[in-house]
């Protein structure tokens, strides 16, 4: 029985180029059919090396027939020397670095730029830096290297003014803070334009710009000081030099 729905490309001719779950793992490893066998099952050469026999069809995919499968796990094999990011140990930031090996588990041993080493990471915890093309994502496409934003320090509530050093492929930012700082991969949500951001209806601040004249409560006092703005923090806070020399910071 069973022969009903989903049989489509269930059907592989020799030599047809393939992707197949290698020994029924969930990761998927480009090849060739071998063999077509009697009992619908395949032998399989894979591109590493590998051979397997017996496969069953639905641990394969075809990569010849394309229009289909789109959905899939692309992107979710990587080749040795492939930039990527990885998240170190498991962890939630993802740090650059190249593919050194592919291992046969499925895993990959990984050399990250900053010198570190790390063996047998899942698939999922990387995300290749040379296949972009995907994304649709919107508003990032409207930040740029060098553009000066503000960005949540490590997820944080406060903004802090810096540039955008480096545009990920993953649609994340690696941010060079103003006060010497650096993060990556930080998310495009905890980024704010400095330059040319007129978006932002919300501003009981919106009237104060960087060389304005104002006084100030400095450091909270009844009293208010003569000053000028040196810069909007975005936040609705301001930096403020006083004209009798002190300075003041988010006020």
């Amino acid at each position: 029985g069973g022969s009903g729905g989903g049989g489509g490309g269930s059907s592989f001719r020799e030599g047809e180029k393939v992707e197949a779950r290698y020994r029924g793992k969930a990761r998927f490893y480009p090849g060739k059919i071998r063999r077509v066998n009697r009992d619908d099952t395949y032998d399989v050469d894979y591109d590493d090396g590998e051979k397997e026999m017996g496969v069953k069809a639905e641990l394969i995919k075809s990569l010849e027939s394309s229009g289909g499968g789109g959905g899939g796990g692309g992107g979710s094999s990587f080749r040795e020397g492939e930039k990527i990011e990885a998240r170190y140990r498991g962890g939630a930031r993802f740090f650059p670095g190249k593919i050194s090996r592919e291992n046969r588990d499925g895993t990959y041993d990984i050399n990250y730029d900053d010198g570190e080493r790390e063996m047998g990471i899942g698939a999922e915890l990387i995300k290749s830096l040379e296949s972009g093309g995907g994304g649709g994502g919107g508003g990032a496409d409207d930040l740029r290297e060098g553009d000066k934003v503000e960005a949540r320090y490590r997820g944080g509530a406060r903004f802090f003014p810096g540039k955008i050093g480096f545009k990920n492929r993953d649609g994340t930012f690696d941010i060079d803070y103003d006060d010497g700082e650096k993060e990556t991969g930080v998310k495009e949500e905890y980024i704010k334009a400095r330059e040319g951001a007129d978006s932002g209806g919300g501003g009981s601040s919106g009237g104060l710009r960087e060389g304005d004249k104002v006084e100030a409560r400095y450091r909270g006092k009844a009293r208010y000081y003569p000053g000028r703005i040196r810069s909007d923090n975005r936040d609705g806070t301001y930096d403020i030099d006083y004209d009798d020399g002190e300075k003041e910071r988010e006020v």
